[in-house]
Formats: C-alpha cells, structure tokens, sequence
C-alpha cells in the first residue's frame, strides 16, 4: 500500500511542470542567438567569479579609543505604554509636571 502510494507520489511529482516547455515549432535557433547567450554566459561567470575574490579579499579592521569628552550629557528617553482601555487612562508628564486623570468609573 505505502509502495503505491510512493510511486503516485512521485508520477505526480514528475508531471509536476511549473515552466511549460514552448514547442519546438515556436524556437527558433541562429547563430547570432547562441553568441548573445555565449557572451551573456560568459558575463554572468566572470561577475560572479569577480565578486566572491573581493568576498574572500575583503577583512575588518577595528580601532578603538577613550571618549575623552567628558562634558556632554547622555539623554536617555523611556516610552512606557500600559495596557488599560482608553476610558482608564491617566497621563503623568514629568517635565512639565500636570496630570490628566480619566473617568471615574475605572477605579
């Protein structure tokens, strides 16, 4: 039974054709086509060949040095956002120090 069902599995998998083939009535071959695909072939192998040799030749160098500027300040920014429905909400801003409080009926 498993045997059966391998062998439509894989007829299935072998008529599987996602790029039907053009007919051979519709190709036409010369030999000004074959150059252009020769060349372009060509092209493709010697970029390709190009790259990965500046891949391989390509290193990191790194540099490390002191901060020396001890003068400025590091701003630090904290966005909090809790999780309760719009109607809940109280807004405290701490630099210009007011509060909006929502309704009542959340407590």
């Amino acid at each position: 039974m498993r045997r059966l069902n391998r062998k439509k599995t894989l007829s299935l998998v072998k008529e599987l054709d996602a790029f039907p083939k053009v007919p051979d009535s519709y190709v036409e071959t010369s030999a000004s086509g074959g150059t252009v695909s020769l060349i372009a072939f060509t092209t493709m192998a010697l970029l390709t060949i190009m790259e990965f040799s500046v891949y391989q030749d390509t290193w990191m160098k790194y540099e490390y040095e002191v901060d020396k500027d001890f003068s400025s300040k590091l701003r630090i920014n904290i966005d909090i956002t809790v999780a309760m429905k719009c109607q809940c909400k109280y807004t405290i801003s701490l630099m210009n120090f007011h509060v909006v409080y929502g309704s009542n009926d959340c407590l």
